[in-house]
Parts: C-alpha cells; structure tokens; sequence
C-alpha cells in the first residue's frame, strides 16, 4: 500500500477472526469455470453465490461458463434484456453487451446463483491517496480519510478492513477492486462494522469497486450532501447486511449498482447512527438503473424504520430490476416498501419504469406504525407516492398493504397514492382488489 501520509487506525468494537495473507485466501468456485474473450477468470465463491467481475473494454463479451455438475436448465436474469446465450453440455456461451451485469440460475436453485460483472476500468488518480495494488492483499483495519484524500483499488487488489471519515470533504474511494469483510464474522454470522462510512462531509463518491461479504451495512453515507455511488457492486450474505443505508442525506445519487442483500438492498433513514447529526431531513436521492437481489430478510427498495426527522422528500427509483425479492415470513419483506415507524413526513416518493421477476412476499408494503425500532412519540405521516411503470413479470402474484396508524390519541391516515400503468402477469391492475392490496386507515388511492 502506497500513502501520502500515515493514517491514525480509528479503534474499532471487533478484530478480525484472521489476517488475509494473499488474494488467494477468498475461496474460489468449484462449480463454475468462466472465461471472458477466450480468457480464463478467476470465480469467486460465498455459501450462497460465486460472482465474476472484469474490465468491461469491448462493446460486446464473449462469457464462456462451464459448470462442473449436470443441470437441465438455465436461465439468464434480468429476463428484460434478453441476453442470447446457448448450451452446448456442460458450458453455456454468452454474448453479453458492455456494462450489463446479469445473475445466472441453474434448476432454479436461488442458493448457488453465478454473478457475472462486467465494470467500466478505472484509471489511478494521480493524486491518489493510498493506492492498493493488483494482485495484493491489505489488512487495513479501519482507514480514516481526511478531505481531499483519494482511495484506489486496483483490478485484482483485496483490502480487508473499513474505510472511515468524519467532516470530510471530497472524500473518493475508487477502482476495480475488492473490499472485503468476510473474515471478520463467522460465515454464518453477522457482526462487525459497516465498511464504507462517510460522516457529515460533501462531495462524495464511492466508483466501481466490490464490496463482499460485509458483517453489516455496507455503505451508509450519514448527514452528508452530494453523494455519487456508481458502477457499485454489493454483495452480501448475511442478516443485517443491508446494501445501502442512506441515511440523513440530501443529493445522493446511486446509479447502475448490483445489490444482492439478505436485509435492505436499499434503505433510506434517518437515524442517530453514528452521530446524532443522522436525525436529519432526507432529501432529492435518486436510485437508478440499478439491479437488485433482495435474498431472505429485508426488502428491496425500503424508506424506514428509523424516519426520526421532520421530512423525507423528493426520493426517486426508477428504471431498476429486481430479479427476486425473496420470502422471508416475518410479515415485513417487501419489493417496494415504507415503514414510517417515528415522526417524518414521508411524502413525494417516486418508483418508475421498475421490472420485478420474483416478488415471494409482497409488492407493496407501505405502514404508518409504532416498532421496535421507534423512538419518537408521534407517528409520521406518508402522503403523495407514485407508481408509474411498474411491473410484475413472473412468480407469485403478491399480495400488498397499505396501512396506517390509530391509537386513543392519535390518529396517522397515509393517503394520495398514484398508481399509472401497474401491470402484474400482463394484466393492468385498476383497483386495490385486482392489486391483491389490503388498504386500512388509509385514503386516495387512485387507478389510472
């Protein structure tokens, strides 16, 4: 690791359970092999999916899988983009167009998918900070970023650690590389810290890399302004490990992301985490062209618990696919969600242009409600959210809900609800009953 000046390690609740010694300590796949343009890649392998990344340099990859166990059928999702492909025995070809990242599924089995992820290369900055390099594994503990200060992750570098700043400015974490959390929990346990946590600074940008295996939330910008998360990877496999958590923010822009999650892909908060300076006003976040793979917990695309702030406002999803949305059977899991479990406005929430292929829970999960995770006295309110383009293309016909709040002394009714061109299994849906929705303490909901 090359540096510009000595970071101060910012002491953290846990240790890692070891040290990586060399890239070659994340195991490697024994189900698939995988060459790109005639190029052997290396595969690597989690209890619950292996995954494939490479520099996307030509319009088109030629994507050679063999896969050493016999199967009967493939399939290749997003199913919206059509990528051609044929099989010929043990090997699938596939001629995958620049910068689309797909899921590969065998017999339909969801715990052994292969993630193929093509990124856009990124060249070093001169004025890098700590640059790691190619073929190298880091064991950084948590890195502590100042303003102005630039982290480079080489194609092929592996950095084991958590990468810190507070009251930073124009803070960038940038490349091709892998920032790996997998060796500080058990492989079956969630625990230690979140891995990127940008603290009350501006001008942010997180581009390109990997994030594997984190024990919690993997990216959670809190109380910032002008936040650009892009060309992103998350891949996670544990409870509690939430993709993004956006969380007291205002400007935030995640763009063309894969997100596979066993809790929120997604989710926009406010909360005191980390600093109290998280109970802040949400506003203008926009979430697009992006894939996502919302495993058992959690939801895909979630506004909630915690909304301890006056407003949440001016949030945008649009032009996504969700390639499943698993069950989970806690009541909560969801495709497209609001939880509003303390005191925010939630209002003016957009989702457009959205293809759901797999929603085993429910669709819609929109709740005024007092949680576990409630602090405030008050409930909030949701009013003025938007569906346009939505649709629903195989599996279940889930049901939705749309619910609000009354006790004694208080009553919280969501309303103004817009629902333009919802298609579920090809069939445009105009009322709450043909949307399979329960609708109580709620008003204005309107079909066109």
């Amino acid at each position: 690791m090359m540096k510009k000046q000595e970071f101060v390690p910012r002491k953290i609740s846990e240790k890692p359970l070891y040290e990586l010694k060399s890239v070659e300590d994340i195991p490697v796949s024994e189900l698939y092999q995988v060459k790109i343009n005639g190029k052997e890649q290396r595969v690597y392998h989690t209890e619950f999916f292996d995954f494939v990344s490479f520099l996307d340099e030509n319009e088109k990859a030629e994507v050679e899988v063999t896969v050493n166990e016999p199967f009967q059928k493939a399939v290749i999702r997003p199913t919206a983009v059509q990528i051609p492909f044929k099989e010929e025995g043990n090997k699938i070809s596939i001629s995958l167009p620049a910068g689309k990242r797909i899921t590969l599924e065998l017999d339909d089995k969801l715990e052994s998918p292969l993630y193929v992820l093509p990124g856009k290369y990124i060249p070093k900055p001169e004025n890098a900070t700590y640059v790691f390099e190619n073929g190298k594994a880091y064991n950084v503990g948590c890195l502590q970023l100042n303003s102005d200060e630039t982290v480079y992750i080489e194609y092929g570098a592996v950095v084991s650690g958590r990468i810190y700043s507070r009251m930073a400015d124009r803070v960038r974490i940038l490349g091709n590389g892998i920032l790996y959390g997998g060796n500080w929990h058990a492989w079956d346990e969630n625990g230690a810290e979140q891995l990127i946590v940008p603290v009350l600074g501006e001008n942010i940008e997180i581009r390109g890399i990997t994030l594997l295996d984190g024990g919690s939330w993997h990216i959670v910008p809190v109380a910032c302004k002008n936040v650009l998360i892009e060309d992103v990877n998350v891949l996670g496999k544990v409870i509690t490990g939430d993709g993004v958590d956006i969380v007291g923010c205002e400007n935030v822009v995640l763009r063309n992301c894969f997100i596979r999650a066993n809790d929120d892909c997604i989710s926009i908060k406010a909360v005191e985490f980390q600093d109290p300076s998280g109970c802040t006003d949400v506003r203008h976040i926009l979430v697009e062209d992006c894939l996502f793979w919302n495993a058992e917990f959690g939801n895909t695309l979630e506004i909630g618990y915690e909304t301890r702030c006056d407003e949440i406002t001016d949030v945008v999803f649009r032009n996504c696919d969700v390639v499943h949305c698993q069950y989970e059977g806690n009541q909560s899991g969801g495709v497209l969600t609001i939880h509003n479990a303390d005191r925010a406005n939630v209002h003016d929430i957009v989702y457009e242009n959205i293809r759901i292929e797999d929603a085993q829970e429910k669709f819609i999960d929109i709740k005024t409600l007092d949680s576990k995770y409630s602090r405030d006295r008050e409930r909030g309110m949701v009013n003025d959210i938007f569906f346009k383009n939505i649709e629903i293309t195989e599996g279940t016909f889930p049901v939705s809900i749309i619910r609000g709040f009354e006790m004694k002394n208080e009553v919280c009714r969501p309303h103004g609800f817009y629902f333009d061109n919802v298609v579920i299994h090809g069939e445009k849906v105009m009322s709450p009953g043909e949307l399979h929705m329960v609708v109580e303490l709620s008003d204005e909901l309107k079909f066109q």
